[in-house]
């Protein structure tokens, strides 16, 4: 229990990070196309989990590479459709949407590992997908960036339940390995094939790229790698709703976007639904 709840705090952190990658990530789509941001992004996250693996050499197994490969190709999709959605919507709207992945995880669980939510679950998951609907709840019209980012939310809770799937069975850090590199290097050959690869010609976006690369590709992905051997699918689903409640204040903070009172009890409630869900009571034996 120590184990997990050690990589659960540091998820969490994880999640800090990515929060803020969406206002950095938003303002760099102005010098570079979504796919060539994705393909250097993870290419570059690729290299830095390479030093870090040399430090002790490995083969990697193909049951490593295929289960890789598989939870890779849905992270694919997940930021294909993220990162395109933010150009078309706001920081904030992008990052709370994301967290709808807590609604479709529960949904994958049953459907591919047979695993039964209870009562808790449940229970504090509908309360968190009730805090979403508050956060984002500002127009009754329905964007294009905002269903591209919905798309995200679905593949994404994929990508949470196949990890949890395989994940048990390999080397976290190769398995996080094979997973980014799969997306850096598809995204690469999409960003080629269809012309849209560009070096990004300011700063900012070079800083975004290398910053979220490292830390929140390299080893945010260890992190969430990690964290998914110790808990279940349900428990890193619900810490990942933390992602658009951080992604909303420095949207506030930084991007210039404003929540209402609506907004703002939403990730109240959020939070709320993150104990409710997480509380386990431990029963003392009365001394006697």
């Amino acid at each position: 229990m120590k184990t997990e709840n050690s990589w659960a705090t540091a998820l969490v952190g994880v999640t800090v990070l990515w929060g803020w990658s969406f206002v950095a990530i938003h303002e760099s789509l102005s010098s570079v196309s979504a796919i060539a941001f994705n393909a250097l992004r993870f290419l570059v996250g690729g290299i830095a989990m390479l030093v870090f693996l040399a430090r002790k050499p490995r083969r990697i197994r193909f049951a490593e590479l295929k289960d890789g490969t598989l939870a890779g190709l849905a992270l694919f999709a997940a930021f294909t459709f993220q990162t395109t959605g933010i150009g078309y919507t706001t920081a904030s709207n992008a990052s709370f949407i994301t967290g709808l992945a807590v609604v479709f995880t529960p949904l994958f669980a049953l459907l591919l590992l047979r695993v039964q939510p209870n009562r808790q679950q449940a229970f504090g998951a509908a309360m968190a997908a009730v805090g979403l609907a508050l956060l984002t709840l500002s127009a009754f019209s329905v964007h294009v960036g905002d269903l591209l980012v919905l798309g995200c939310a679905v593949f994404t809770a994929l990508h949470i339940v196949v990890l949890s799937k395989v994940s048990k069975n390999h080397d976290a850090e190769v398995l996080a390995f094979v997973q980014v590199m799969v997306v850096g290097v598809l995204s690469l050959a999409w960003s080629v094939v269809t012309g849209g690869f560009s070096i990004p010609h300011t700063s900012q976006a070079l800083t975004t790229i290398v910053v979220v690369g490292i830390g929140g590709t390299a080893i945010g992905y260890f992190v969430q790698t990690k964290a998914q051997v110790e808990s279940s699918p349900s428990r890193i689903a619900l810490i990942l709703v933390l992602e658009p409640v951080f992604g909303g204040l420095f949207g506030y903070l930084l991007g210039g976007d404003r929540l209402s009172a609506v907004n703002l009890s939403g990730a109240v409630l959020i939070i709320v639904a993150m104990i409710v869900t997480e509380y386990r009571p431990r029963m003392r034996a009365a001394s006697s």
